[in-house]
This record gives structure tokens, sequence and C-alpha cells, in this order.
């Protein structure tokens, strides 16, 4: 990924032919996705509330493809319509730490490529989601927003740490602008997207649970979260990142 997202930075430097970095990060090149987490029930996680989340960079395009998922009652291949793909890093893509880009990373995957109103749902009552989870891993469900059984549909996710992530499942994404060409600006918002908190550990010890002693409320299982905030995403080829993500999967 970070050799990836070092070819992104150049690319645009090169096409709004600036050289100095600091310049660039001033002029919110590649964008932002900011985020205010509150609200948090349920037990121990990541975020308290009223913290902020300051994604510097957000780099978007159509994404289209299809793939193959060992899951279960939803194991098969999936082919995917277009859609559009974010990904938010918190630091900037185009300075001189590209290096050592970490986690947390929002990714945003939406099920159209138009202004709208999008609204973030994903089956948290159901185990087979999260079977299939467990199989796929949350960087695959940033990077194609699988449809599951007809109920997986625009997918909202902020991954904390490698074993630590939210997944949304209410609310809405507002597409105020979309731009059609490369480098112009996807522009939105996030408003009010509950998310439940899951860790590598949670659903291992889901997956372990006899059948007769798993809950009977799987949402109420994990702990959750409210998202609201502002998006500015400069459409970019992310394939390199796209392909980065996929290779990270644990899975």
């Amino acid at each position: 990924m970070k050799k990836s997202i070092l070819v992104l930075a150049v690319a645009a430097m090169c096409a709004f032919s600036f050289s100095a970095c600091d310049e660039l990060g001033d002029l919110d090149l590649v964008g932002h996705i900011n985020l205010t987490a509150t609200n948090p029930t349920g037990g121990e996680q990541a975020y308290a509330d009223s913290t902020e989340l300051a994604f510097k960079s957000a780099m978007s395009n159509v994404n289209i493809d299809s793939v193959y998922i060992d899951a279960g009652e939803y194991a098969g291949t999936y082919d995917l319509h277009a859609g559009t793909v974010m990904v938010g890093t918190t630091q900037t893509l185009i300075s001189n730490d590209v290096a050592n880009i970490t986690f947390p990373l929002c990714g945003i995957n939406l099920r159209d490529t138009v202004v709208g109103t999008y609204t973030i749902s994903c089956p948290v009552d159901d185990f087979g989601f999260f079977e299939y989870l467990n199989a796929a891993d949350v960087n695959t469900l940033i990077t194609t927003g699988l449809e599951i059984g007809g109920e997986l549909g625009n997918l909202f996710a902020v991954a904390v740490s490698e074993d630590a992530f939210y997944i949304g499942y209410s609310g809405s994404i507002n597409i105020s602008a979309y731009g059609r060409n490369e480098l112009s600006r996807v522009e939105g918002t996030v408003n009010n997207v509950d998310a439940i908190y899951v860790t590598v550990s949670q659903l291992e010890a889901l997956m372990n649970m006899p059948a007769s002693e798993r809950p009977s409320d799987l949402a109420a299982y994990f702990p959750h979260i409210t998202f609201n905030g502002a998006i500015s995403s400069m459409r970019a080829d992310i394939s390199t990142v796209i392909d980065a993500l996929n290779e990270n999967s644990s899975k």
C-alpha cells in the first residue's frame, strides 16, 4: 500500500505542477473525511464520546468487480455493479511521511455513482453475515461492498487497526456533488451512521459458540457508536489502493 499511495501522490503533484508538499497539503488536494463519533454504548470500544477523526486524505473512484467468497450459505461468485469506493487515511498522501501510513482507515462503498442519499445497511442481526465477515474481513467489505442475500448495500467502515473496526448498519451518506472526471471532487456528508464495534477476538468467540449459546440479539453483542461528518474526496485511479487493501486482507 505504501508504494501505491506514493504513486498517487506523485501523480497528483505532476497534474497540478506543484513541487512543495506543504503547499499541496494546504490546498487539501486529495480531500478529506472528517468524522465525529458520539454516544458510545454497550461496552469498551476504541472511541469515546465526541471523538473527532480527521482523515487528511481521501480518494475515490468508480469500482466494478466480481469476487468469490467461501462463506457457508453465502458462498459464491458475486457480480458487482458500478459503485463508488472511497478510502480515507489519517496522514496526507502527499507528505514526506508516506512510508509510515498507519491505521485508522475509513472506507465507504456506495452502490451508485450519482448525487443523492445513500442509506447505510448491514445485516448485523444475521449470524450468516458474521460468518461472511470472518471469512472475508473488513478490507474486502470496503473494496467490494458485496450484496449478501440482497441485504448489504451501501457500506461505511472505520478500520481502527488490523484487529478492530466499526461497521455501519443504519444512517446515510448524502452525496451533494459528484465530479465526473479524475481529479474532480466527490462531496457529501455522513449523517447519523450507527455502527457496531467488532474485534477479531469477539468475532472468533462468536464463531466458536455453540448455536444454543449464541446471543439472541446479535447486534447487541457488540458495542455501538454514531458517526457524523463531512466528505471531500478527490477522484483518482485508486486501483492500486484497492489491490493493496485486498492483499492485506487477513483471509
